[in-house]
């Protein structure tokens, strides 16, 4: 059975190779399953993080979205004109200030377009259109779509990808209720590259992430005829906020984690986020470290082998002793040793090499638990920055990228919050609404650089003089929201009035100054919502406009 191995010598040989090389392989293979297993939690993690934090960027854009084109449909006053002069200014105003919109219009109750920014599709008939048929009672948020009738009237993208839009649309009533018609926004779906674009680190595009975004019957929406071609999402995805590893349509598997978009209200169009990761780039460093383990512990049980060979002898009693002295050390007594007083040359030598070998396993063990450590470490360390940067990813949403002041989505919050304190404590507060007056002219003769400036300076004047008394946020385009917890309206007033005296004193640039038009509200315990005091402001605000502008005017409800 041994033939080949008739001497001591080659058979000792054999079993201490064969121990040393059973006893690395079980370490080695015991290691990689916890260390592949603990690194490949957390790069899941890590990935379901990713879709996280993009799901919640995407959702609150939306959301605000939606607000927009909501809060354009209440201002009743605008479509009361017959000329539509007035709307006709607010809508260029804003498709002027947001790039991603590729249409912004008003369609009367018979589907034909009445005013629409640049004039574009003015006259048509829209009334078989998802949109408008569907916003017809209720705000709609429609799916992607490809551009039909604005494909022939819209810039050719440079890359080449057909148009797509997402269309926001919500009824126009009037202060009796009847139906006025519809006002919808046609959104360019390149605003969602710009998102993934913003949440992906330079780390994660050197390590392979890449995102998709699928609708409910899991068609890809994004990417869309880039350099990946058509992709098609495996069968079996992950559960929500889960992630698993998945053979994709290249047939490499792939660490694949999902998260559904939760839109707010009603808006249910069943996208998700997947996020994958090629796996071997996930497991690339256990992969190294498996194989150096490999190398090792070959290279020792080629080592011990040889002086298993050299120092191996006859056997007999001492031999005997020494299968004790290694029967105790299986037993767990790591105190004993192979010392062995024979006079034997031969039986000293394999006592030595005896010796040697088990204080080389105990090395080799502590070397793999430090080892072990020192990964543990590194996978906490990589969590920690995670977890940094989805919190930076919380400050960011919550910030006007212009003015560096709050955004819509922080003032909606913290509006929220107080309406709720108000109606448990009866705590006033009130809200302050500003629109620079005559903007579009600054823009026109000084440019949109002198604009930005004027709403930078203007954000950093409201700040400073409004303190820690309440919030500054930008509300959209060139009108501000402030919010003054605590307030009464009289002195919500004299803020409102020492805001608009400072502004225009304010020189914005060489010899340009300009002034703003400021509507004020407050909570009225009756307020069954938090945006009937901003309705109220707003309402106020152009109040104001009417009245000559530059000026304070308190809401009639009140004053």
């Amino acid at each position: 059975m041994l033939r080949g191995f008739d001497t001591f010598r080659k058979r000792i040989t054999l079993l201490s190779g064969g121990l040393l090389l059973s006893l690395s392989l079980v370490l080695i293979a015991s290691f990689y399953q916890l260390t592949s297993t603990r690194l490949s939690h957390a790069s899941g993690e890590s990935l379901v993080g990713i879709s996280q934090s993009i799901s919640n960027m995407l959702t609150a854009n939306i959301a605000e979205r939606k607000r927009e084109v909501i809060l354009l449909s209440k201002r009743t006053f605008l479509y009361e004109n017959q000329d539509l002069s007035d709307l006709q200014d607010v809508i260029d105003r804003i498709k002027s200030s947001y790039k991603d919109y590729a249409w912004i219009g008003f369609a009367n109750p018979d589907g034909l377009v009445l005013a629409s920014g640049n004039g574009l599709l003015k006259g048509a008939d829209v009334s078989q259109r998802p949109w408008f048929i569907n916003a017809r009672t209720a705000p709609f948020v429609g799916d992607v779509h490809p551009a039909l009738l604005l494909e022939s009237l819209l810039p050719k993208p440079k890359d080449g990808i057909p148009i797509r839009l997402v269309d926001f649309a919500a009824p126009v009533t009037g202060e009796n209720g009847e139906f006025k018609g519809v006002v919808g926004i046609h959104a360019d779906w390149t605003w969602v590259r710009d998102i993934i674009s913003s949440s992906l680190t330079e780390a994660s595009k050197r390590k392979k992430i890449d995102v998709f975004i699928i609708d409910r019957d899991r068609n890809v929406l994004y990417p869309s005829g880039s350099a990946q071609g058509d992709i098609a999402v495996p069968k079996e995805l992950p559960k929500n906020g889960q992630f698993k590893s998945l053979v994709w349509q290249d047939e490499e598997a792939y660490l694949t984690s999902l998260v559904s978009v939760g839109f707010l209200d009603s808006t249910k169009l069943g996208w998700q986020i997947v996020v994958r990761q090629p796996l071997s780039i996930a497991m690339a460093t256990v992969n190294e470290v498996h194989k150096l383990l490999i190398l090792f512990g070959g290279l020792a049980t080629l080592f011990c082998m040889f002086l298993a060979y050299q120092f191996a002898s006859t056997l007999s009693r001492p031999l005997e002793r020494l299968a004790l002295t290694a029967q105790s050390i299986q037993q767990g007594n790591r105190n004993a040793t192979f010392q062995d007083d024979s006079k034997l040359s031969e039986v000293a030598s394999l006592s030595c090499s005896l010796e040697k070998m088990m204080s080389s396993l105990l090395v080799r063990e502590q070397s793999l638990m430090q080892m072990n450590l020192t990964l543990e470490t590194k996978v906490r360390t990589r969590t920690a920055e995670l977890e940094a940067s989805n919190r930076s990813l919380e400050v960011i949403v919550r910030q006007d990228p212009l003015t560096q002041s709050y955004n819509r989505l922080a003032l909606d919050e913290a509006l929220l919050d107080e309406y709720n304190l108000a109606k448990q404590s009866q705590r006033p507060f009130a809200v302050i609404m500003a629109d620079v007056d005559y903007f579009k002219k600054v823009n026109d003769v000084y440019g949109h650089t002198v604009g930005d400036t004027v709403l930078k300076k203007m954000a950093v004047l409201f700040s400073r003089l409004v303190g820690s008394k309440g919030m500054v946020a930008r509300f959209g385009g060139e009108e501000f929201t402030v919010l003054l917890p605590n307030f009464l309206v009289e002195e919500a007033e004299i803020i409102a009035e020492t805001l608009r005296s400072a502004l225009e004193k304010e020189e914005m640039s060489d010899g340009l100054f300009v002034s703003a038009s400021f509507g004020v509200a407050i909570y009225l315990a009756d307020d069954s919502h938090y945006e009937q005091v901003l309705n109220r402001a707003d309402a106020a605000l152009y109040d104001a406009k009417e009245q000559g502008r530059n000026r304070v005017v308190l809401s009639a409800i009140t004053s």
